[in-house]
């Protein structure tokens, strides 16, 4: 299941990045929306940077570092290079995002609000209240 799910994070990634051509902030919020989208379609994809934001702690020790080292080099790197920030703004962002749509999914309410969670994302790269 988590196979899966990383590839269709990375078939988003790189349709993403091939699609969209604008300011790095722009950008960055356009990509929150469609990994909001895409999570939301598909839970698999939600795991993926759930468990990466827990380490992947709940995996086997021999397949843990594998697989966070997989996440880092497909995914979070990629995205830290567009965002072009060299602090730890990126984590800030995608912890806006994997804590809001928890909320959803644990909640269960029906939809998100993935423009306003996809700003939220932003002020954590921006620092803007």
């Amino acid at each position: 299941m988590l196979d899966s799910g990383f590839e269709r994070c990375q078939q988003t990634l790189a349709e993403w990045v091939n699609i969209y051509d604008g300011s790095p902030d722009r950008q960055l919020l356009m990509y929150c929306t469609a990994l909001l989208k895409l999570w939301q379609s598909d839970a698999r994809t939600y795991l993926v940077y759930k468990m990466a934001s827990e380490h992947y702690a709940s995996l086997p020790e021999k397949e843990r570092q594998a697989t966070k080292r997989r996440f880092m080099e497909r995914l979070y790197v990629p995205l830290q290079s567009i965002a072009k920030r060299e602090d730890d703004s990126v984590d800030h962002m995608l912890a806006v995002l994997v804590g809001c749509c928890g909320l959803h999914y644990y909640a269960g309410t029906s939809e998100l609000d993935v423009d306003r969670i996809a700003q939220l994302a932003m002020h954590a790269i921006t620092k803007e209240l």
